[in-house]
C-alpha cells in the first residue's frame, strides 16, 4: 500500500515538475524589447526625404519652368529651414515656461517675459513665412498659384496615407504613445 501511495504521489508531482522544468527557460528569457526609437539623424533623413519628394512632386504638378525652379525652390527650402528653426526655438521657450510653472515663487515679470518671447517667436515666424510665400507666389502664374493651394494638402494626405499603410503592414510593439508629428507639418499651414 505504501508503495502505491508513493507512485500516486510521484504521479501527482510530475505535471508540476514537468511544468517547472519546461517553463524555466521561458520564464528566464527577458521580455521582448520594442525596437529602438529612430535616432535624430534617422528622423532628419526622413524629414529631408519627404521635403525632397515634396519639391520634386511640386515641380511636376505645377509644371515649373527652369527659371521658376531657380526662383521658387530656394524659397521653398527656406520655408522648411525656417519651420525647423521655429520648432526648435518654440520647444525651448515652452520648456522654459514649464520649468517656471513648476517653481514655487516666480515673479509675474518672469512669466510675462517668457510668454512675450514665445509670442514674439510665433509672430516673427509667421511674418517670415508669409513673406516667403508671397515671394513664391510672385514667381507663379495664377493657374500655378491655384494648383499650389490644391497640391500641398493633397500631398500631405497622400503621404499620411502611405505612412499609415506602412505602419499597419509592419506594426511595431508600442510601449509608449506615438510621437507627435514633426512640427513642420502643422495642420494650420495651408501651404507647404
Amino acid at each position: 500500500m505504501k508503495r502505491l501511495l508513493l507512485k500516486k504521489g510521484s504521479l501527482a508531482l510530475s505535471p508540476i515538475l514537468l511544468w517547472t522544468i519546461c517553463s524555466a527557460p521561458v520564464r528566464a528569457m527577458p521580455a521582448p524589447t520594442p525596437p529602438p526609437a529612430p535616432s535624430t539623424s534617422e528622423l532628419e533623413q526622413a524629414r529631408e526625404s519627404l521635403q525632397n519628394l515634396m519639391i520634386l512632386s511640386m515641380k511636376k504638378a505645377l509644371e515649373l519652368t527652369h527659371d521658376q525652379e531657380m526662383e521658387i525652390i530656394p524659397r521653398v527650402e527656406q520655408v522648411f529651414v525656417e519651420r525647423e528653426r521655429y520648432a526648435r526655438q518654440r520647444r525651448d521657450a515652452l520648456r522654459t515656461i514649464q520649468v517656471k510653472l513648476q517653481e514655487e515663487s516666480v515673479p509675474e515679470r518672469d512669466y510675462r517675459e517668457t510668454v512675450a518671447r514665445l509670442d514674439d517667436l510665433e509672430r516673427s515666424h509667421r511674418e517670415l513665412e508669409l513673406r516667403l510665400k508671397t515671394e513664391i507666389d510672385r514667381s507663379l502664374n495664377p493657374r500655378q498659384r491655384a494648383q499650389l493651394r490644391v497640391f500641398v494638402p493633397r500631398f500631405r494626405r497622400d503621404m499620411q496615407m502611405r505612412i499609415d499603410e506602412a505602419r499597419s503592414a509592419h506594426p511595431r510593439p508600442r510601449m509608449a504613445p506615438a510621437p507627435p508629428p514633426p512640427p513642420d507639418w502643422d495642420d494650420e499651414d495651408e501651404e507647404f
